[in-house]
């Protein structure tokens, strides 16, 4: 109901107003669902319940967090002092997070296709940035996007601190990688790899070999959730730490 309703408002309203009104129609939209059944832990929002979306992510409907994106801010809040911190694509929620936290150091976004609304618009094969730089990298759904990911893998390591820590989190499937440079149609790579723009399907244990190929130390970390939990996470949130 509520992404029919968006794609009837979108067809209506110009994006230039939806995007300077968002948080209006945010909040109006949210106070259907306010309650104390959940909460939000990234706007902290008291909710009765997520909306949700057709892919079954539980999406918040005061900042339009997803269950990544908030299983993302419950791994990094507490050790982002005094960092200087590379997030690229992060959305807006986590943005407004990551900014309320007055200890951070330096808090630099990027994204390359300017998706997102960020300082930045790195290339992450060829990152403008001296070497060992950056305290803390956040990668989240990026590298399933990159052919050359060894290349950005690299540049990722070489822009990293000694001692800094870097947060990889891809979808994943179970059994081995999955790439085929060959499909290039949209279509097909909906079917082949879930997603339009996507060039492969990484497993964990996969994505950990080709992390540890470029440098770094990597851990899997393997979150299980109870299905209706507080916050809406992930049942299952994987990602992968990587250490300098």
């Amino acid at each position: 109901m509520y992404e029919k309703l968006k794609h009837i408002v979108k067809s209506i309203v110009p994006e230039s107003i939806l995007k300077s009104q968002d948080r209006k129609i945010r909040y109006i939209q949210g106070l259907s669902y306010r309650g104390s059944k959940y909460q939000c832990n990234l706007c902290d929002t008291k909710l009765r319940k997520f909306i949700t979306l057709h892919t079954g992510d539980l999406m918040c409907p005061n900042c339009g967090s997803l269950p990544r994106a908030r299983g993302l801010w419950n791994r990094i809040k507490d050790h982002l002092d005094n960092k200087v911190v590379l997030h690229f694509s992060p959305s807006r929620s986590i943005k407004e997070a990551v900014s309320r936290k007055t200890n951070t150091t330096r808090y630099l976004t990027t994204d390359y296709e300017g998706e997102f609304d960020t300082e930045f618009h790195f290339d992450i094969e060829n990152i403008d940035l001296e070497d060992k730089s950056i305290d803390v990298i956040i990668c989240y759904h990026v590298l399933e996007h990159i052919i050359n990911d060894g290349k950005a893998l690299s540049e990722l390591y070489r822009i990293l601190k000694p001692g800094g820590s870097c947060y990889i989190q891809t979808p994943f499937k179970e059994d081995d990688i999955y790439e085929d440079f060959s499909i290039t149609d949209p279509k097909e790579r909906i079917i082949h790899f879930g997603q339009d723009d996507h060039v492969r399907i990484y497993s964990p244990e996969g994505l950990k070999q080709r992390i540890t190929q470029a440098g770094f130390n990597a851990e899997i970390i393997k979150v299980k959730n109870e299905a209706k939990n507080y916050n809406g996470y992930k049942e299952i949130d994987i990602t992968i730490m990587c250490y300098k």
